[in-house]
C-alpha cells in the first residue's frame, strides 16, 4: 500500500477536511481511476483507538478497499473539530484500489448532527456501513439515515438484555452482529454433522435441545434453534464453558462444542459413541469479524430469524 499523503488540523472545518481529501487524491495521477467499495463510518467515544481502526481496515487490503471515517466523540459543550486525513493507494494490476482515512474528534453541539457531518464524506453511489464499536445506537439516530448496513457487537452493548433494542434497530436497517459471527464455527460444524449419512433423518425428529455458553451466546443459539426447530423444547445450561449445542432424539444425541480455537462434534447412539470430529477455528479477531461482516453486506434471513426469536425469548415472549 502506497501512502499518497496525510494532513491534520486541530481546529478544522468540514470545508478544510473535504479540500484536504481532494488535494491529496490529486497528488497521484492514479487517484483519478481509483476504486473503492464502500464508506465505513466508525463511531466511538474517547476510548476508541482510531489508529487501531485504520490498521484493521488496512489489514483487509484488496478484499474491501474503503473510505473510513472514524468519529471520536468527546464529552463537553465546547465546540471541537480536530481532523486527520490520509490517502492511500493499493495497485493491483490495471486497477488501483483506494483507501482513505478520515479521523474526526468532535465535541459540543456538532455531535448531535453527525449525519450532516458525515454525509459530505461518503462516497457517492456506494454502500454506507456504520460500525458502532460499543453501544447500540438509538433506532431514531439521524446517522442511521445515511446507513445501508449497521455493524455492532452485542457482547459490548448490553449483552442479552440489549437484543430487544437490536431487533428494533433491525427493523430499520440491515444488521451484522459480531456476537453472532463468533458462533459461525459452531454453526458450520453442526451443519457438517447434519450432512453425514444417516444423521439428517435423525435430526428431522429432534425432541429436545440444550444450549450452553454465556447468557448472550445461549440466547442467540436458542433463538436460532427455536426458529429452525419450531415446537422443540430448548433448555439453557449456564454451567458450560464455551458455546455448545446438544440435540437429542430418541436414542441419538448430537453434541457440538466450541472452545478456544477448536470445535468438536460428536454423535452418540444409545450409550455407544458413533462418531466424533474436531476441527480448528481461526481466532475471532476484530479484523476477522469485520472482514466477515463487510464481505456479507446482504440480507441474512437466518440471523434475522434467530435475533427476532431471541429477542422475544429474552423479553419473556
Amino acid at each position: 500500500m502506497v501512502t499518497v499523503g496525510t494532513w491534520r488540523d486541530d481546529a478544522a472545518s468540514m470545508g478544510s477536511v473535504l479540500h484536504a481529501l481532494d488535494d491529496l487524491r490529486c497528488r497521484d495521477h492514479r487517484g483519478a481511476v481509483r476504486t473503492s467499495f464502500l464508506t465505513l463510518l466508525v463511531v466511538g467515544d474517547a476510548a476508541i483507538e482510531v489508529d487501531d481502526v485504520f490498521d484493521t481496515v488496512h489489514g483487509l487490503g484488496e478484499h474491501q478497499p474503503s473510505r473510513v471515517v472514524a468519529l471520536r466523540l468527546l464529552p463537553g459543550d465546547e465546540h471541537r473539530l480536530a481532523a486527520r486525513v490520509g490517502v492511500h493507494l493499493l495497485p493491483r494490476g490495471n486497477q488501483c484500489l483506494g483507501i482513505d482515512d478520515v479521523a474526526l474528534e468532535l465535541s459540543g453541539e456538532v455531535t448531535a448532527h453527525l449525519d450532516s457531518v458525515v454525509e459530505p464524506l461518503t462516497l457517492p453511489d456506494l454502500p454506507v456501513v456504520v460500525w458502532c464499536r460499543k453501544d447500540h445506537p438509538d433506532p431514531d439516530d439521524p446517522l442511521l439515515q445515511t446507513a445501508d448496513h449497521l455493524i455492532v457487537d452485542s457482547a459490548l452493548a448490553g449483552g442479552r438484555a440489549g437484543l430487544g433494542h437490536l431487533q428494533r434497530l433491525r427493523r430499520r436497517v440491515q444488521v451484522s452482529d459480531f456476537a453472532w459471527l463468533r458462533l459461525l464455527p459452531l454453526r458450520r460444524q453442526l451443519a457438517m454433522v447434519a450432512r453425514r449419512p444417516g444423521v439428517r433423518p435423525v435430526l428431522d425428529h429432534v425432541s429436545a435441545a440444550t444450549v450452553g455458553g454465556t447468557a448472550l451466546e445461549r440466547s442467540l443459539l436458542a433463538g436460532w434453534l427455536a426458529d429452525r426447530l419450531p415446537g422443540v423444547a430448548i433448555d439453557e445450561d449456564d454451567r458450560s464453558g464455551g458455546p455448545s449445542i446438544v440435540l437429542a432424539t430418541g436414542e441419538v444425541e448430537v453434541t457440538v462444542t466450541q472452545a478456544d480455537a477448536t470445535v468438536t462434534a460428536s454423535v452418540v447412539q444409545g450409550d455407544r459413541p458413533a462418531w466424533e470430529s474436531t476441527i480448528g477455528a481461526l481466532p475471532a479477531t476484530t479484523e476477522a469479524l469485520l472482514a466477515s461482516a463487510l464481505l456479507q453486506l446482504r440480507p441474512d434471513p437466518v440471523f434475522d430469524g434467530a435475533l427476532a426469536t431471541a429477542a422475544r425469548r429474552s423479553d419473556g415472549g
